[in-house]
């Protein structure tokens, strides 16, 4: 019967976020069987003491031979010697108290105990609340499950779908035997969704002010009418899972960006390394007024992009207070973590705080300050460069 069994309700294709409900086919049936059960037994006697005429015990026929020679005269030992009394009938009583087992016909529905697995696509176990959530548990004879996004940075491409595997361990039990199985996999695919690599400076701290927005140069973002369009979709995902603590920072990230790419004033660099942010203008004016520069002008940031690969600094953002990435007046580089973003409110420190806890700043070399020398990374970088 565990062998018959499949895992239905799940769909060829789901979307992130959505509730899938996974359960057990066919019904159980009753099953018909034979159990062997220790029975208690309770037993009187009562016998009369007499001489059987079959005097052969070992003889098949000796228990049903009723005949007897005679009663088993009785003594009186009151008397010295005893001496024979006859009168009444000689008995005796007794109990016999038991178990025995006993075969019992039984119908009954298996009982049926289930353990769920969320695999990839190479057979790896999943984790819950990391990959996808189970709001029920995974120990159910039905599985609520929703699968949380998968992204890749945005190529140009549509990337492939992610691959899941869902999994039941079944174990059946009726009566004192048990059967066990595992039931699937059945695959589904989830659209993995293309996630943008941007860097955004801010003129003023809180992301205020003139904006400079930069991609790397290999990057397919052409604009940032782009860069918007990019961002809807993940929105749109990940606003409905703001219960999972990382989204919630994924979402506070992409609204600071989104915020960014509404100033007024906005610069678009793509470039893998800008040696010199003095070649960027960030606020342009009339020819009868300077125009403001990217250099030593910017205070707060936000950067979104997948996490670098363990012990990889690939995905991060050097950022120097001096020009051609020299690293004499200061310098840090910027990965994200777990939740695609980092953000810098206020750059006017020697090692300026980002958030959330699963980002990371690190200052390589920090501002060394004196009488020329800076004494802050806010309004004094010169040069970054994507890695």
């Amino acid at each position: 019967m565990a062998d018959a069994l499949s895992i239905a309700g799940v769909p060829a294709t789901a979307q992130p976020g959505q509730l899938i409900t996974a359960s057990l086919a066919p019904p159980l049936t009753p099953l018909h069987f034979t159990d062997v059960v220790n029975t208690d037994i309770g037993l009187d006697f009562i016998a009369k003491e007499v001489v059987f005429s079959n005097t052969n015990i070992a003889s098949p026929t000796f228990v049903e031979d009723p005949a007897i020679t005679k009663i088993e005269p009785l003594f009186n030992f009151l008397t010295v010697p005893p001496t024979a009394d006859g009168s009444g009938v000689g008995g005796l009583i007794g109990k016999i108290k038991g178990t025995i087992p006993l075969p019992i016909p039984v119908e009954a529905i298996p009982k049926l105990t289930v353990r769920w697995k969320i695999q990839d696509a190479s057979g790896n176990d999943l984790v819950e609340g990391t990959d996808y959530l189970a709001p029920a548990g995974l120990m159910n004879t039905t599985l609520d499950v929703v699968f949380l996004p998968s992204f890749e940075v945005f190529d140009g491409s549509v990337p492939p779908p992610t691959i899941r595997r869902i999994i039941a361990q079944v174990t059946l039990t009726a009566g004192a035997e048990s059967g066990t199985a595992t039931v699937g996999p059945v695959t589904l695919t989830i659209p993995t969704i293309p996630f943008p690599k941007v860097l955004g400076l801010a003129l003023h701290t809180n992301f205020q002010g003139a904006a400079l927005i930069m991609v790397p140069g290999n990057s397919a973002i052409t604009t940032v009418n782009h860069i918007k369009s990019l961002l809807q979709p993940v929105r749109n995902v990940i606003s409905t899972l703001t219960t999972v603590t990382r989204f919630a920072e994924m979402l506070i990230g992409i609204d600071t960006l989104a915020s960014l790419l509404e100033a007024s004033n906005i610069a678009f660099s793509k470039a893998t390394t800008v040696n010199n942010l003095n070649d960027i203008d960030l606020i342009t004016r009339p020819w009868y007024e300077n125009d403001t520069e990217a250099e030593d002008e910017l205070s707060s940031f936000v950067y979104i992009s997948p996490p670098p690969p363990p012990r990889s600094t690939e995905h991060a953002v050097e950022m120097c207070n001096d020009r051609d990435l020299d690293t004499g007046e200061g310098k840090f580089t910027v990965m994200t973590g777990l939740s695609f973003v980092a953000l810098c409110s206020n750059l006017h420190s020697k090692a300026p705080p980002v958030s959330p806890s699963n980002a990371t700043l690190t200052v390589n070399k920090s501002p060394p300050g004196g009488w020329f020398d800076p004494d802050t990374f806010g309004d004094e970088l010169s040069s970054i460069r994507f890695l």
